[in-house]
């Protein structure tokens, strides 16, 4: 595309940068796509069950050498250290909690696949709790906002996802077929998945049966994943590699495979690969932005100009790049910081549950407890979530980072350990998300620099008491669960984990209508810079128990629409519909 006219770069080339990037090529308009990372290939993933090499040594993360995140739990806390959950010998051992992989695919390549859409009070969350908990239910100085839209506005594009992309689940609340309703709290949909549900797991079977035993609505768990051949790629092959690790069949949705070649066969889209953005360009009067400044992979510094630009990066790195670039006139970006806790309970069952084999996400779940649903039963706690099971794709390292406390961490009690009892591992989590203070955010780190020069992020947040006690709560019920199940021994995280960083970080460019309050309106425009778009899951008003990227995806085609000129959808829910058209 070298001497043509740019309409759009995109900056990043993951969940979000590769679909609008994608729609936009499609369209017939030309887009250059930035990434930092490697442009990959399936072939670079053909031998990829190499637990050194993705779980110990993170080869897809970055990590704190070349892309440094500082942590303090309050601002009170001076200028903050180098994140200790991810730095040191083991600092790379959990993809987990470091940002998402780099190069195309983002972090769809090594994510575990779970697809979740938001049901429809999670868009109400701050109206519903103080409705029915009272306006002083939340904690002094929080910033939580409803959504500017509802579950109708984004359900055609929830659709759109599941059929594009290749979901695999079994819907609940599907237009025209009341025989599909395990979970009576799922949102309305027009029409069910694509493909049906992962195989499950022997011990994925007990706990719902389990959770039926104790009147509970167990369900089987939507995956980006392919139970069988879509669109040219395979159905899942069971590995056991698969959070943390490429997929080396395509099954799993990674947008390198699922929408990145789309885009590329028109000729409109060229993907750059090892371009690392470090400023966005403004004009003299600054509002608008003329391009971007990168540096290649031999390290000089490259200027590309385009008349629009969409910054598609992870939450934090979008935030880093705002503020490096001086986009914050409002003091807005970087605020609000939302991220999960994960809640885990590992236990042993008493017949071998296999988690070698399989994928987390080939799974069931409970929504009894999420959201508002939580007040029926502890109206102390502030918002729920849904209790998962995670029934293989466990590796022998990773099990022995996650021994309970009192086992063996070397020699004969080690093996003894590992042999009587790995076969039998078996978990459950929950996601809780914090509540956003005005303590809660990221901005530029005052000392420390990446090896380009380029300030670090720091990272201020910590667990508040209302954030524990939602944690509390699903270990409580988690413990039923394992005493229905029979299991023989369980440990549990605490209810305040060590970690800041979950690859599920969000809310630091929020959307709103108000131009003082918020960074980008509903469709990831920037309020300062009117050809300036900042997506994905920084634009999150609030955040609850379900992993972002469905709902990432969902905004990222209707951005798409918004900026191709688009109408939206249709929907059977789509006539309660707020979106704007213009």
């Amino acid at each position: 595309m070298g001497g043509e006219k740019i309409d759009v770069i995109v900056v990043g080339a993951g969940a979000s940068g590769a679909v609008i990037a994608s729609e936009l090529a499609k369209a017939n308009m030309k887009v250059v796509c930035l990434d930092k990372g490697p442009k990959h290939t399936t072939e670079d993933f053909r031998l990829k069950q190499d637990e050194i090499r993705y779980y110990a040594r993170g080869s897809l993360v970055p990590g704190m050498d070349t892309d440094p995140i500082t942590w303090r739990e309050t601002s009170a806390d001076g200028d903050g250290e180098l994140a200790p959950w991810a730095a040191g010998p083991l600092g790379t051992a959990n993809p987990l909690h470091l940002p998402p992989s780099l190069g195309a695919g983002g972090g769809t390549i090594h994510w575990g696949g779970a697809c979740w859409r938001f049901r429809e009070t999670e868009f109400r969350m701050k109206t519903e709790i103080e409705n029915r908990l009272g306006k002083d239910a939340l904690p002094d100085g929080n910033t939580l906002v409803d959504w500017p839209i509802s579950y109708a506005d984004l359900e055609p594009y929830y659709d759109k996802t599941e059929w594009e992309l290749g979901i695999s689940g079994r819907g609940s609340n599907v237009a025209g077929r009341p025989d599909l309703n395990e979970n009576p709290w799922e949102a309305p949909r027009q029409r069910d998945y694509p493909m049906p549900p992962l195989r499950q797991s022997a011990a994925d079977i007990d706990f719902g049966q389990a959770c039926e035993r104790l009147g509970y609505h167990p369900f089987r768990t939507a995956a980006a994943i392919a139970s069988e051949p879509f669109k040219g790629r395979s159905g899942c092959t069971y590995c056991g590699f698969c959070h943390g690790y490429p997929c080396h069949v395509d099954a799993k949705t990674s947008t390198h495979v699922a929408a990145l070649p789309y885009g590329e066969a028109s000729g409109n889209l060229e993907v750059r690969d090892y371009c690392r953005v470090y400023r966005l360009n403004r004009s003299n009067d600054g509002k608008r932005v003329t391009g971007v400044s990168y540096f290649d992979a031999d390290g000089r510094s490259v200027d590309l100009e385009a008349d629009k630009v969409v910054l598609a990066c992870y939450a934090l790195e979008n935030a880093r790049l705002l503020l490096a670039s001086g986009i914050n006139a409002n003091g807005q970006v970087g605020k609000h910081m939302m991220t999960h806790a994960f809640g885990f309970f590992m236990g042993l069952t008493k017949e071998p549950s296999n988690p070698y084999m399989g994928t987390l996400v080939a799974s069931t779940s409970i929504e009894d407890f999420s959201g508002e649903l939580v007040h029926e039963y502890d109206p102390t706690v502030l918002w729920g979530a849904p209790i998962i099971s995670w029934p293989g794709d466990y590796q022998p390292i990773e099990i022995a980072h996650a021994m309970p406390p009192g086992a063996p961490r070397w020699g004969a009690g080690f093996r003894d350990w590992m042999r009587d009892n790995y076969a039998h591992v078996w978990s459950m989590y929950s996601q809780t998300a914090n509540i956003p203070t005005y303590d809660t955010y990221v901005d530029l780190d005052p000392r420390r620099k990446d090896p380009w020069g380029q300030p670090a992020l720091r990272m201020t947040h910590g667990w508040g008491e209302w954030d524990q006690h939602m944690v509390d709560f699903l270990l409580g019920i988690k413990r039923k669960i394992a005493r229905e199940m029979g299991l023989t021994y369980w440990w549990e995280e605490t209810s305040k984990p060590d970690y800041h960083l979950s690859t599920h970080e969000v809310g630091t460019h929020r959307m709103g209508e108000d131009p003082a309050t918020s960074v980008v309106d509903i469709y990831g425009r920037s309020h300062e810079c009117e050809n300036l778009f900042v997506v994905g899951g920084g634009q999150f008003p609030s955040y609850h128990g379900y992993n972002p990227t469905e709902t990432i995806w969902a905004m990222a085609y209707m951005t798409s629409d918004h900026i191709i000129g688009r109408s939206a959808p249709t929907s059977a829910a789509a006539h309660t519909s707020s979106v704007r058209t213009h």
